[in-house]
């Protein structure tokens, strides 16, 4: 079963991080396009600044989960280097284990605001609004995954950066 847990994980680790590769690639082509309309043209678009704003919070939320698995994220690690090799690993999965328990409950109160958001209708303020809980449900899709990231690492004996790195390879 864990097994099946750490699979799903992988698909939707490596999905968000094509999904934010992408979003990064629409954001210079859509940048690229507003200068040249813009300063070329004397033609300014009205949508290039709001695309880029969402794909921005998209692509960040959606790169989270893997940045967590493959410890990509900025560590203080002084004092685990410091204890010996078990009591670090004990640490190490308690951190795990209380990034986890943060990370679900900003999930939680995340998915609390954007269930509001969608119950009442509310819109981006914006030249051409979209639904708000469009692109906050992200927050709570990239919260919640990388709870369950740290949630892997806090349990699974063999969870390294490594393991994460090469899980296509076999």
């Amino acid at each position: 079963m864990l097994r099946g847990f750490e699979r799903a994980l992988a698909v939707t680790r490596v999905t968000g991080a094509a999904l934010a590769a992408a979003a990064l690639g629409v954001i210079v082509i859509a940048y690229s396009y507003e200068v040249v309309c813009r300063y070329f043209f004397g033609a300014p678009t009205w949508w290039s600044a709001e695309l880029v704003s969402y794909l921005l919070c998209i692509m960040t939320f959606s790169m989270m989960p893997f940045v967590t698995a493959t410890r990509g994220h900025v560590a203080v690690t002084i004092l685990l280097d410091a204890l010996p090799a078990r009591w670090g690993d004990i640490a190490t999965r308690a951190i795990a284990a209380l990034g986890a328990a943060a990370c679900a409950a900003v999930a939680y109160f995340a998915f609390d605001e954007t269930s509001r958001q969608f119950v009442r209708g509310i819109q981006m303020m914006a030249a051409h609004p979209i639904p708000k809980w469009w692109i906050s449900i992200w927050i709570v899709i990239g919260f919640t995954l990388s709870a369950l990231e740290f949630l892997r690492l806090a349990i699974v004996a063999d969870a390294t950066s490594d393991d994460v790195n090469h899980e296509g390879d076999s």
